[in-house]
């Protein structure tokens, strides 16, 4: 039995564009990390909490490009015998119970991992290299960070009206 035949065709957008700039899911990458920012500057974080978020922007980009296939592969292979899937039966069941008892903390990093994932798919549609996502991916969370920072550091947040 034959194959079918996959199209080499580049995928297209309205009125036969290619899509090659993902602007949507860049800014709404950048967009989640300003609002953990300012998550993280509600609860008064310190300069170490900044740091640790700066590093998981950082990995969290890598792990979704750079190393990829590893984690693909090591994933994979977990569910291949039993210990892993006790090992994933108890992450899953830790992340429950993270979920419950800090669930603002959960929704925050829940937001990031999904808008990192769909920043990922659209560079991958958009034919940029591995290397490439992971620099434009961790400049945006950086950025976004950033800007989250400067902004409460200025007393120019939105969220200082409400605050109080």
């Amino acid at each position: 039995m034959a194959k079918p035949s996959v199209s080499k065709q580049p995928i297209r957008g309205q009125a036969g564009q290619r899509l090659e700039n993902p602007w949507l899911s860049s800014v709404l990458l950048m967009a989640a990390y300003m609002t953990y920012g300012g998550f993280l500057h509600s609860i008064q974080a310190s300069l170490w909490a900044w740091g640790w978020s700066v590093g998981f922007a950082v990995i969290f980009a890598a792990l979704c490009t750079v190393c990829w296939k590893t984690c693909r592969r090591l994933l994979l292979t977990g569910f291949q015998s039993d210990l892993g899937y006790v090992v994933m039966a108890l992450v899953t069941a830790s992340l429950a119970v993270a979920a419950v008892t800090r669930f603002r903390m959960f929704s925050y990093l829940s937001l990031l991992v999904a808008v990192t994932l769909l920043t990922r798919v659209d560079m991958l549609i958009a034919n940029f290299s591995t290397r490439k996502t992971w620099f434009c991916m961790t400049l945006l969370a950086l950025a976004g960070l950033g800007l989250a920072w400067a902004l409460h550091s200025l007393g120019v947040s939105p969220h200082l009206a409400t605050e109080g």
